[in-house]
């Protein structure tokens, strides 16, 4: 019983107020910085879906004359916004694609050099990566799609007559 006294005085310095009031501390900066990741993630988001939206609605303005002029000619107005939409996809299938790849190369290309390419490729969660890779590229063709609401509604609402009179 004397060696298990001495044992447990032994590591009270460990497992003390101390330590606890470090690990409370610990678990507060990880909140702290779990909270600031979420942010930047949500601001880089809406400047996203804000630069996709704009791109298609300066599309939407160059093309005045050819909305005005398929109008005329008989398409459908959910055949023009169907045609924004498809657009808007590919802008954000091709976008979270470059994304995703210059995304992972460039880390995993920086640290092979840093430690080595063997030890860096042999470690890595390869099932993961490819599942979070298909995550953003679908995250990121929604995001695009979702921007391209208004843009696609504004095109196919324009009278057709007004469209071919503009001079954008």
């Amino acid at each position: 019983y004397a060696g298990a006294r001495d044992a447990s005085l032994r590591r009270e310095p460990f497992f003390g107020k101390e330590s606890d009031e470090q690990i409370q501390k610990m678990k507060q900066q990880a909140r702290a910085e779990r909270f600031r990741t979420f942010w930047i993630v949500g601001i880089s988001l809406l400047v996203t879906v804000l630069g996709v939206a704009n791109a298609l609605l300066m599309s939407v303005t160059e093309r005045f004359r050819e909305i005005g002029t398929m109008k005329c000619l008989g398409a459908l107005s959910a055949f023009i916004r169907t045609l924004f939409l498809i657009e808007s996809s590919l802008i954000g299938l091709v976008g979270s694609l470059v994304g995703v790849v210059v995304g992972a190369l460039l880390p995993l290309i920086a640290y092979s050099f840093a430690y080595r390419f063997d030890l860096v490729f042999g470690s890595m969660p390869y099932g993961l990566l490819l599942a979070s890779a298909g995550g953003a590229v679908m995250v990121g063709t929604l995001l695009a799609v979702l921007a391209a609401i208004y843009s696609a509604n504004f095109a196919s609402r324009m009278v057709p007559a007004s469209a071919l009179r503009s001079t954008v």
